[in-house]
């Protein structure tokens, strides 16, 4: 018996071994393949072949990480921004990967891009292992929720509290649903707290935590009331997806946290994922002519065109989507560097976030966001600044290593002692990362910071008013 179980754990410590050489094999030729691309003059067929290899092999890593849905969509998203507009390229030189900026997507800048991107995904992934606190924190561990009790009623409460609020800081200051007016004339509105769409998902992410626990149908009418007025009438009517993806995301991982116990990806879940991506793709067109075209004003083809904007008048463009304006301000700040037109920041992109915090009202002179930066140099864009154009433009090359890096580990580090400890402060602080998921990881990575915060002030909030709440009816 006793040998036996000797010559188990010797297999058990080969395949450990086994497997951590061949993911540094991986990892060493995925970054050998980003430095190629970044340091060396190739012909356009060789950065074809780079081009193909370093594809499979991130589709291997990313692969090898579908134990765990937050991990695998983190390198997903960070290596398509890269992986898109060259592959564009490379299929044809009049092809395009936007309706913005033709001048900047060129196969030199996308060819630096995807070389970034390569770098970024080891970063990511290096950051992720780093930051996981035991090799149990894999979305495996056993279910240890806390038992309800009435600080849990009260936070539930609170929660709600603050998730009607959010949606009617909204409402107020939005002229209307796209049923009456175009989306982008004010009807997804400027709340007078910026991060307002972010509170309400975390919110709503303590909600679903609570219920998950108290398994009372009361809650879940509770929530389904709700989410129907903050997700649908505040957001959705609005012409706003992403944040409604965002809630929705955060409270799927906390349902495949803490009920089923397994965040991996399976096959049936693209079954979902697919048509509801459709969904909100098509509605990201019609929402600009909605009203419109309810008026009888527009057919469904002048509807779809309008959506389409530029793209459906410019020859050439591939897909622009979300993705398309994202990977421009990344291609507008290579093509820069190129043109010798800026110069690293060394960091002051990421310490002016500490000046953004307050909220416009409290401290209009705060520094702008960097997406308004590319007018001053005669170039458009679409929105947004994707994390390794911020990255890039602080550090240069070392700065999509770190950065990628950073982000990962306190993204890891949160989600670990999530599952593990079963403490609502880390339901909060992951809610907050989760529920802005794609906005952060492409839009800019101060969503993520802004919504870190904004998690942490209403844990303080909620948490001392359970207690105290609490305590009184004792």
């Amino acid at each position: 018996m006793l040998a036996a179980a000797t010559q188990a754990n010797g297999l058990a410590m080969e395949k450990k071994y086994r497997d951590m050489a061949a993911e540094l094999v991986v990892l060493s030729m995925i970054l050998a393949a980003g430095l190629t691309l970044y340091l060396a003059d190739l012909d356009k067929s060789t950065v074809f072949l780079v081009y193909l290899g370093s594809v499979v092999l991130v589709a291997v890593l990313i692969l090898s990480v579908f134990y765990n849905l937050i991990f695998a969509a983190r390198l997903f998203l960070l290596f398509l921004v890269g992986a898109y507009p060259l592959g564009v390229k490379l299929l044809g030189d009049n092809l395009y990967f936007s309706v913005f900026e033709f001048t900047t997507q060129t196969l030199s800048v996308t060819t630096t891009m995807y070389a970034l991107s390569l770098v970024a995904v080891v970063g990511a992934y290096l950051g992720w292992k780093a930051g996981t606190v035991s090799d149990k924190s894999s979305g495996h561990a056993g279910r240890i929720l806390p038992a309800l009790d009435e600080y849990y009623f009260c936070v539930f409460c609170l929660s709600a509290v603050f998730a009607t609020l959010t949606g009617f800081l909204i409402i107020n200051s939005s002229t209307g649903t796209i049923l009456d007016s175009a989306y982008g004339t004010g009807t997804e509105g400027s709340p007078l707290i910026g991060s307002a769409s972010a509170m309400g998902g975390i919110s709503l992410s303590i909600m679903f935590y609570c219920a998950l626990i108290a398994r009372k149908k009361s809650y879940w009418i509770v929530i389904g009331l709700v989410a129907c007025y903050l997700l649908l009438w505040c957001q959705i009517l609005r012409g706003l997806r992403q944040d409604v993806v965002g809630a929705a995301f955060s409270c799927l991982v906390l349902f495949l946290m803490f009920e089923l116990r397994n965040v991996s990806i399976k096959l049936k879940y693209f079954f979902y994922v697919v048509p509801l991506f459709l969904l909100l793709e098509v509605w990201g067109l019609v929402r600009s002519g909605l009203s419109l075209f309810l008026a009888g004003r527009l057919n469904v083809t002048e509807l779809l065109d309008m959506g389409l904007g530029n793209a459906a008048i410019l020859p050439g463009v591939v897909y622009s989507g979300t993705l398309g304006p994202i990977a421009t301000t990344f291609a507008n700040v290579v093509a820069l560097f190129e043109r010798h037109s800026v110069s690293l920041l060394y960091g002051q992109g990421y310490l002016d976030y500490i000046l953004r915090t307050p909220p416009e009202f409290l401290y209009p002179d705060r520094p702008k966001d960097f997406a308004t930066m590319f007018v001053d140099y005669g170039l458009s864009s679409g929105g947004g600044f994707f994390e390794l154009a911020e990255a890039y433009l602080n550090f240069g090359l070392i700065g999509v290593f770190i950065a990628p890096f950073a982000i990962s580990f306190i993204i890891s580090g949160v989600y670990s002692r999530a599952i593990q400890r079963q403490n609502i402060f880390y339901v909060f602080a992951l809610s907050s990362i989760l529920c802005v998921w794609l906005r952060g990881s492409w839009y800019q990575t101060f969503a993520f910071y802004k919504s870190f915060v904004s998690g942490l002030v209403l844990y303080l909030i909620i948490h001392s008013l359970a207690l105290l709440l609490t305590r009184r009816q004792r």
